[in-house]
């Protein structure tokens, strides 16, 4: 006989997620031998000193994941975000990562990624509400320097 109880819970807390969490942090670092993430952001503030923009990111053994990027709304056309990007490239490259990678369900900002040399890989087609959800990807090319 199973004595285990199943609880379904509608909206959780953080406390309620919290074992969740950590029971998979723990295997995940089980899974990597010790490495943990390391999480950078790049901020983009106006003369004034207010965020205008920003992006977020991580990187785990040869791979940078690209989870956020974010411009004001009245600052989107001014170059911002492929400025962020370009910092995040050369830090990633600092790290010696072999790639970046990054998901989206936005159509412009896969043509955004595309135009700064990023390529899809994968596409989960009517992931939701007819939204395609995107898998993109650049190589980084190492900086050599000779003798």
């Amino acid at each position: 006989m199973d004595h285990r109880v199943y609880q379904e819970i509608i909206e959780p807390r953080i406390d309620d997620l919290a074992p969740i969490n950590e029971g998979l942090h723990a295997f995940g670092l089980q899974q990597t031998r010790g490495e943990k993430p390391r999480r950078v952001a790049i901020v983009c503030r106006s003369p004034q000193g207010s965020v205008i923009g920003g992006i977020i990111g991580h990187s785990l053994g040869p791979r940078f994941y690209l989870t956020q990027l974010w411009v004001e709304e009245a600052r989107r056309g001014e170059g911002i975000g492929s400025t962020l990007v370009r910092y995040l490239e050369t830090y990633a490259e600092n790290r010696t990562c072999s790639d970046i990678l990054v998901d989206t369900l936005n159509p412009q900002a896969v043509s955004f990624y595309q135009r700064l040399g990023y390529q899809v890989y994968l596409v989960n087609p009517n992931y939701v509400n007819s939204f395609d959800w995107y898998f993109l990807s650049k190589k980084i090319v190492q900086a050599h320097t000779t003798l």
